[in-house]
């Protein structure tokens, strides 16, 4: 996978020294469709732009750019979709909106603090979410990093199990 090869080059890793050195592979959950969601989207940009909160002091800016809702396990869920502005005319991330999460199986499977999902902005009233292929959060391989914290509204009370696991 591309992201193994990425850890496993000392040039783009996001591993501390310790970590590189006996780096082998990343853990994922098996790919489960059942966690490749179609969700309905209420686009809302109504509200401004704000300071997300991350692990430092660091504030990047993003915008509420709608409202995704699903049923996982016979349970409805609604998770807020998010726009980083500071990315929005970047020729790479631009078309990208971010869906940070956190759920049951986080501090047990997965990353004590969420994960994150990207989606391409939507061009109509629905949305497909792969949970396969949620990641960590750089802050998951070490503390030098500052990561966006998952706002409460996207903790979800079931377990996702897709997508990466823990690190360690």
């Amino acid at each position: 996978e591309i992201k193994n090869l990425e850890f496993a080059d000392s040039l783009s890793t996001p591993l501390n020294k310790t970590d590189f050195e006996k780096f082998t592979s990343l853990n994922y959950f098996a790919p489960d469709v059942e966690y490749h969601v179609k969700a309905s989207f209420k686009i809302d940009t109504l509200t401004p732009v704000f300071g997300m909160k991350t692990t430092t002091d660091r504030l990047p800016n993003y915008r509420i750019y709608g409202l995704a809702e699903f049923v996982i396990h016979d349970t409805l869920c609604t998770l807020t979709v998010y726009q980083n502005v500071d990315y929005k005319d970047d020729p790479e991330y631009g078309n990208t909106l971010f869906i940070p999460f956190r759920d049951a199986t986080n501090g047990k499977q997965t990353y004590k603090a969420g994960r994150y999902v990207d989606i391409p902005i939507p061009l109509n009233d629905s949305i497909l979410i792969d949970f396969n292929l949620a990641y960590n959060p750089y802050c998951a391989y070490d503390s030098r990093w500052s990561c966006p914290l998952v706002p409460s509204e996207n903790w979800l009370k079931i377990a996702i199990l897709a997508g990466e696991m823990n690190f360690k």
